[in-house]
């Protein structure tokens, strides 16, 4: 077997390009750079990098994006260039739900985007049997509309909706997709909600809908809709710690049953391993080992075609050491199997028979009654050393308590890690508010003296806006006592015009009369002497 894993082409994609999304001010973030990189440095350390096929990231086309998001979401996402200012893209990110945005988003996003849908269409060809795109940010929480818990856009949907619609020619017509991620994949689920095409599974801590990203999308009972009907599989956690025995039940007595059935002709594994023990959000207790025993038993089906992409996880070494577990299986490597005795806990016997029973309509194989109980595995020389190796009853349960124990001083170390973090960040923005008040203090000072020199400005302004008031009121008043004066006299001309013409009309009468006078008075003077002739 060790001379066949040497011919098997697994693809490996790294970009450090994607390391360029971070948080705008350099603050903690538990979705850091760091992750990709610490994988990327195991597996490089470990000589698997160099067994493989490397290849470098490519960004997504936006047609190919806009296959499972909105063309405005995609456009968005584009904008988020470094010319925009941190004021802006700080805006955006307020209002969305668990998302930092810097200068390097954009660029990062389209990436890991495009990197899945390079890798998943190598497999689909042929070039490579199998692959894992160790990609950031993450992708199954973002929504056709959104993004949100850390996700910008949906890498592994794009490229489920990439094969089964752009590359019909490529033969895949049935993929499954696996997402063992802590939290539930809502984006991922409501992208293929109607979609027989795509058997969606997810297991995830739900806590009765209080985990993130909470609400009743992550229950049982949710299993699609239309033609895509019981192509929907929720296995909800009702609480943490949950560990490898738990994840291999829910695996023998759902998964592999049901894939059985729907005889995939592609797997793409939303891998996120913050359900790995210490992890400090997830709160869960699979091993590394636990995670390739899993992916061996998927390895079975659709010829071995299986692209993992990288989701959560945010304990480094962790995540290192089960991503190096992973790619051991995609190399056909000996196989891991935990010698450890575990048993499921009652409250994963109680949601497996409550999905078999929702979904046993749509698929015959659950219909059967299965008993619930732990078997010890035989010991297997293991190929990597994580194994531990245990072969009694007591010595496991001495094991699974001090794992749960040292899971939850991690948690608490983590917790009060954050907690120092924050106080450290507190006294930071203390001291930055002091300087900022003692500039603002000292531009106050400076605005009150320069306020001063204005309002001494503005009183001589406005004795010389009154003394001025005050010189037009009384030109006004000359002005219009001479207006009048003038308005007077030219009345008083008018008037006596009037009355000369009035008085020349008259003696124009009176002359007239005199004229006539006249006349009378010469032929009464002529009277008399007539007279005296005719005597």
């Amino acid at each position: 077997m060790a001379g066949e894993s040497r011919k098997r082409k697994v693809g490996l994609l790294y970009d450090e390009r994607m390391c360029k999304h971070d948080t705008p001010d350099g603050e903690d973030h538990p979705e850091c750079p760091n992750r990709i990189k610490a994988i990327w440095e195991m597996l490089q350390r470990t000589g698997l990098a160099q067994r493989c096929v490397v290849l470098s990231g490519i960004k997504a086309e936006d047609k190919h994006l806009q296959l499972v998001h909105t063309k405005d979401h995609v456009n968005l996402v584009k904008r988020l260039s470094t010319k925009k200012k941190d004021s802006r893209r700080n805006k955006i990110a307020s209002k969305l739900d668990s998302i930092y945005l810097n200068g390097g988003s954009s660029e990062a996003a389209y990436l890991a985007a495009g990197s899945v849908v390079e890798v998943a269409e190598k497999v689909a060809e042929g070039e490579l049997d199998c692959g894992f795109a160790i990609v950031r940010p993450p992708g199954h929480h973002a929504e056709a509309d959104e993004a949100m818990g850390f996700c910008l856009f949906n890498n592994v949907a794009v490229a489920a909706s990439y094969l089964l619609n752009q590359r019909p020619d490529l033969g895949i017509k049935r993929i499954l997709i696996v997402d063992w991620d802590v939290h539930h994949g809502n984006g991922t689920q409501k992208m293929f909600w109607k979609d027989p095409r795509v058997l969606v599974f997810s297991v995830h801590r739900h806590d009765g809908g209080s985990f993130y990203p909470r609400g009743d999308d992550g229950d049982y009972d949710k299993v699609g809709e239309g033609a895509g009907e019981g192509f929907n599989i929720n296995v909800p956690w009702e609480q943490g710690r949950c560990g490898d025995a738990d994840y291999f039940a829910v695996w023998d007595h759902i998964l592999i049953p049901v894939t059985k059935e729907f005889n995939p002709d592609l797997i793409l594994v939303s891998a996120g391993f913050d359900a790995a023990i210490g992890d400090p959000l997830g709160g869960c207790l699979v091993t590394p080992g636990g995670y390739s025993v899993m992916l061996q038993k998927l390895m079975e089906f659709a010829q071995g075609k299986i692209v993992m992409a990288l989701e959560g996880g945010y304990r480094l070494d962790i995540v290192a050491e089960s991503s190096v577990m992973c790619v051991q299986v995609l190399l056909e490597d000996d196989p891991f199997q935990s010698p450890v005795e575990e048993y499921t806990r009652d409250s994963t016997c109680t949601v497996i028979q409550a999905v078999r029973k929702k979904l046993c309509a749509y698929w015959p194989s659950l219909a059967d009654e299965i008993q619930l109980k732990a078997e010890a595995p035989l010991p297997v020389k293991a190929p990597f050393p994580f194994a531990i190796f245990i072969y009694s009853k007591q010595q496991a349960e001495r094991l699974r308590a001090s794992l749960e124990e040292k899971a939850a001083l991690q948690t608490k170390v983590a917790e009060l890690q954050g907690e120092a973090s924050e106080k450290l960040r507190l006294q930071v923005s203390l001291e930055k508010y002091a300087a900022e008040a003692k500039e603002a203090a000292e531009h106050l000072t400076q605005v009150s003296s320069e306020l001063r020199e204005v309002k001494i400005d503005l009183d001589f302004h406005r004795e010389l806006f009154k003394k001025a008031s005050e010189e037009k009121k009384l030109l006004e008043g000359e002005l219009q006592k001479e207006a009048s004066d003038k308005l007077r006299l030219r009345i008083s001309r008018d008037r006596y015009a009037a009355e000369v013409k009035e008085a020349a009309e008259q003696l124009e009468k009176v002359r007239s009369e005199l004229r006539e006078v006249q006349i009378d008075l010469n032929l009464h003077r002529k009277l008399p002497k007539k007279a005296k002739k005719v005597k």
